[in-house]
């Protein structure tokens, strides 16, 4: 099974982070591939939610979080139609999320991929990795930007170069 993974210090501390990550209906936050979130489980918050994830282009997208551990780790995985089944097929993704100090958090987002056939198998070794390092990074810098930077209040000094 192929996985990769990027990460990220984010300047927020972890239980802000987790806020966002978990509010699934507001997932559109820190993902941009989707354009809007509804629920399929009666059920909103925690592990076996699922939602219906709604692309720009029309496309939807079943989840459901098959794992929870505030505020640490979420993972979600999509749901399929048992005879749905791809050379690559996307099994699950997940934050991890470790706390750097108070105000800062290492966050890891992971991607899992199950192959199937020689061909699967050989684009999952050869490719797909990379391939989803790239969407990983762009999920990541999406999520950072949802927390603005702190700067500091008042005008900042520069430094002066010196003399000899």
């Amino acid at each position: 099974m192929p996985a990769t993974s990027a990460s990220r210090l984010i300047m927020a501390p972890q239980r802000e982070i987790w806020g966002l990550l978990s509010d699934i209906g507001n997932a559109r936050r820190w993902n941009a591939a989707w354009s809007s979130v509804e629920y399929v489980s009666k059920q909103t918050h925690g592990p076996d939610t699922e939602f219906l994830a709604r692309t720009d282009e029309g496309k939807a997208f079943q989840f459901v979080i098959s794992a929870w551990v505030a505020p640490e780790y979420i993972e979600f995985t999509p749901v399929r139609d048992e005879t749905e089944r791809y050379g690559i097929t996307l099994e699950s993704q997940a934050f991890r999320l470790q706390p750097e100090g108070e105000e800062a958090t290492r966050v890891e987002l992971i991607a899992r991929a199950s192959t199937h056939g020689i061909r699967g198998w050989v684009l999952g070794l050869l490719f797909w990795r990379g391939y989803q390092k790239q969407g990983l990074n762009a999920a990541l810098e999406r999520l950072e930007a949802a927390f603005p930077s702190k700067e500091l209040d008042g005008p900042r000094e520069e430094a002066t170069p010196a003399t000899d």
